[in-house]
């Protein structure tokens, strides 16, 4: 199953170092395994959860409230700003008449047309007579490439579209604007309404402090977000006794053992040890289970990642238990989709990205189960969220504020529900929902998905997110090895955090 193309050459540009440290863990920990007892495995801990803090979103009922509003009015395009008010940012509207704006973006096929779309409608209806220019690479892989070769050759486009770590990594050749006073201007930016509409979660993240001061500057406006949640075969639940989905961490061990039971019970050799969760090792699946037991990846205290805590050493205990238990299962070389249409998983984890692919396999294979997308079963219910943001980079004062102007059309709240339907994504504005009543119908798994975004928690933007995230997938890996047992726990997380530490200082 193809989850939005993840393989950047951020990466490549840091393989050694990422392999160093990964082959690294992995002798560390053999080292340990040869001389660990592990032939004592203890059972799975049963552990209450306390529902997280959700200060930085807005609640599960005024989002619901505002997807049964009808829809606001808007006109067709943004409103035109008061001219008459003078602008800090110093650019008159003459400055702005017949400039072309270019714009990279990561979109192709039936996606890109989406998004073409969109912009072609704004160049034939901007009062500026500003023109779009797009131009589009075969994933986010591809865009990357283009501009770390554009960085040293001064010819980058107007608008990016990039990863918070990307822009992280981007900025620190100056390359991008910051967007606080355009987002505050009082002719061209938005009001503090608007700004509210964003989902605070992801308003944030693109938010950094400067090396000289306290202050933040803004490197970007969020786009869209996808999220990790789980998948779950709501037909195959209710068979094995259970009318509703898991909401508590019990829940989920009860339902994925008696899975595995079912299985066992079946006879067939060739499936026996499957059954509950399958575990596949993408990074947001640690770091949503993290969340679940109200625990962070990143450090409270200062900068960089923090692993080794109570909270993870509580949740990986609690994922290793369920493998030893037998009510997890961890197998290279399958496909998901595939084991979780044929009832040889209970659960899998996706994004939002794998919904209408799995339902496809599920067509296939003759399946009319009912399945769910359910958040990480806790008090807090998370879903794990990433995605891009709009960057502007360093022109011309004139051709940053079409720049932004175009920004804030692909924000509007109408055109921003028109894309985030084609890519059955989460909106980043909390009015676009009300835009989403009518896609959202016809797709039920998606529509369930964004009820979950009140609850929403997103993976780090630290530029060396790019890097450490796959050392976390590494991680995952080594955690669900059958050679791995639970009290070596310790110390894979005294290494995750030694290794975070030198990556924070080599990857910027």
């Amino acid at each position: 199953m193809q989850i939005l193309n993840d393989s950047h050459p951020i990466l490549r540009r840091y393989l050694t170092l990422f392999y160093g440290f990964t082959l690294g863990l992995a002798l560390i920990l053999a080292v340990i395994a040869a001389f660990q007892q592990r032939n004592s495995v203890p059972d799975t801990p049963l552990v209450t959860q306390e529902g997280l803090s959700q200060t930085a979103s807005p609640t599960r009922d005024s989002t619901q409230e505002q997807r049964n509003h009808t829809p606001t009015s808007l006109p067709a395009i943004p409103p035109t700003p008061n001219e008459k008010t003078p602008s800090p940012l110093g650019v008159t509207v003459t400055a702005l008449n017949g400039l072309q704006v270019s714009l990279w973006h990561p979109w192709t096929g039936s996606t890109g047309e989406t998004l073409q779309a969109i912009l072609e409608e704004f160049s034939r209806t901007n009062r500026w007579g500003i023109t779009i220019r797009p131009s589009a690479y075969e994933g986010f892989g591809r865009l990357d490439e283009a501009v770390e070769a554009a960085l040293s050759s001064d010819s980058l486009p107007d608008v990016l579209v990039d990863y918070g770590y990307q822009a992280r990594h981007w900025d620190g050749n100056d390359t991008l604007v910051n967007l606080t006073p355009y987002v505050e201007d009082p002719i061209w930016g938005l009001t503090g309404e608007q700004q509210a509409d964003f989902y605070p979660a992801f308003w944030a993240e693109d938010l950094v402090f400067t090396d000289s001061s306290d202050q933040t500057m803004r490197l970007g406006i969020p786009f869209y977000r996808s999220a990790y949640a789980l998948f779950y075969n709501l037909s195959w639940g209710r068979q094995l006794g259970y009318p509703d989905p898991p909401a508590t961490l019990e829940e989920f061990r009860e339902r994925a053992c008696a899975a595995a039971v079912n299985i066992t019970e079946q006879s067939d050799k060739s499936n026996l040890g499957k059954g509950g969760w399958l575990i596949t090792p993408q990074p947001g699946i640690l770091v949503g289970w993290i969340y679940a037991f109200g625990g962070n990846i990143i450090n409270p205290t200062g900068s960089g990642y923090l692993f080794n805590t109570p909270e993870t050493r509580q949740a990986l205990a609690y994922l290793k238990g369920l493998q030893t238990s037998g009510c997890a299962w961890y197998e290279t070389g399958l496909e998901p989709a595939s084991e979780f249409a044929n009832r040889r998983a209970l659960f899998i984890i996706g994004s939002l990205f794998d919904i209408s692919a799995q339902q496809q396999v599920l067509d296939q294979a003759g399946s009319a189960d009912e399945w769910l997308v359910i958040p990480f079963p806790s008090g807090s219910q998370p879903v794990v969220t990433y995605g891009p943001s709009l960057a502007v980079t360093r022109s011309i004062p004139a051709q940053q504020l079409a720049a932004w102007l175009v920004i804030e059309w692909l924000v509007y709240p109408p055109n921003q529900a028109r894309w985030v339907a084609a890519l059955e994504a989460y909106p980043t504005r909390q009015s676009t929902l009300d835009y989403l009543s009518e896609a959202a119908g016809a797709r039920t798994q998606w529509a369930q998905a964004l009820e979950l975004l009140p609850d929403a928690r997103s993976e780090p933007s630290l530029a060396s997110w790019s890097v450490m995230r796959w050392v976390l997938e590494d991680a995952t890996a080594q955690l669900f090895d059958p050679q791995t047992s639970a009290d070596q726990i310790p110390s894979l997380l005294e290494n995750l955090d030694s290794l975070a530490a030198e990556i924070l200082t080599q990857v910027r």
